[in-house]
């Protein structure tokens, strides 16, 4: 079974505010790349046999996801699809709605983006809804890595800072979206470090050297068993993040570097990300 475990579903002409366009257009992403259908996300995933879905809710740098819109999507296909909400610190009513998208529109999880919505991941907000995912048995996915976005401390992004949540709520399954990029050596650190830390090698194949340099860090630091499989879609398809992460070691050929262990990859393809969590 594969498990796409990071993907997003955002309408373009309802979901993003003018600072969102500002970074997309001064760091050179198309456009088009965020303008994408219902249909379009449907084939981009079609590769995967289940996966996690969520928006992003985070005022401070554009993004206005709808959870009832990615909840509503996910009750047309609860064959494959997950919902995970997003959730917006910054909102006065943030544990209402929290606890409203766990308990009415079933969420299975908790998006949070600290480098998006303004706050470092040791916040108090973010505590309190940890602390109800721990009362829940409810994962985390967080951002935790660079961005396009700007307006917030890169600081927050840091996955050396998940080291101090992980620990102050070892009942928390946390995943450390993008392994980190690019401060792998901190995220891959933090992971082995503590044992309800995980990592997602999403949206990373695509800078082949810093993506292989990051695997031979996984590979050096022995954490195959915590690395999970993700897309980061629309930044690319699950199809084609399964086709370049295979491709790591195309990077060094015909040098004399090391290669990255092709039957790791495989297994980190196929690993059951929803019973590692908790989900199923």
């Amino acid at each position: 079974m594969i498990v796409d475990l990071h993907t997003h579903l955002l309408n373009a002409d309802r979901h993003f505010a003018q600072p969102f366009w500002n970074d997309l257009d001064r760091c050179g992403i198309p456009r088009g790349e965020w303008r994408y259908t219902e249909e379009a996300y449907l084939a981009g995933t079609a590769a995967a046999d289940r996966v996690v879905v969520f928006g992003l809710t985070a005022r401070k740098t554009g993004w206005h996801g709808d959870n009832r819109y990615v909840a509503d999507f996910v009750r047309r296909h609860p064959e494959k699809y997950i919902f995970f909400t997003s959730i917006d610190p910054l909102d006065p009513d943030y544990m209402d709605q929290l606890r409203h998208d766990h308990a009415q529109l079933g969420a299975k999880g908790l998006k949070i983006g600290p480098v998006y919505q303004g706050l470092p991941p040791t916040a108090p907000q973010y505590y309190r809804m940890f602390e109800y995912c721990q009362a829940h048995g409810l994962p985390v996915i967080t951002h935790m890595a660079t961005t396009f976005s700007s307006g917030v401390p890169l600081d927050y992004a840091r996955p050396v800072h998940m080291d101090q949540v992980a620990a102050d709520f070892p009942g928390v399954k946390f995943v450390l979206a993008h392994l980190g990029h690019p401060w792998s050596g901190e995220c891959v650190a933090a992971v082995r470090h503590q044992p309800n830390l995980y990592a997602d090698l999403s949206a990373l194949y695509y800078r082949p050297w810093q993506f292989y340099q990051t695997m031979m860090t996984v590979q050096e630091y022995g954490i195959w068993d915590k690395v999970l499989f993700g897309s980061d879609f629309p930044a690319t398809t699950t199809a084609s993040s399964l086709e370049g992460i295979r491709g790591v070691n195309r990077v060094i050929e015909g040098t004399g570097l090391p290669p990255v262990n092709l039957d790791k990859i495989e297994e980190i393809i196929h690993r059951n990300a929803l019973e590692l969590l908790g989900i199923e």
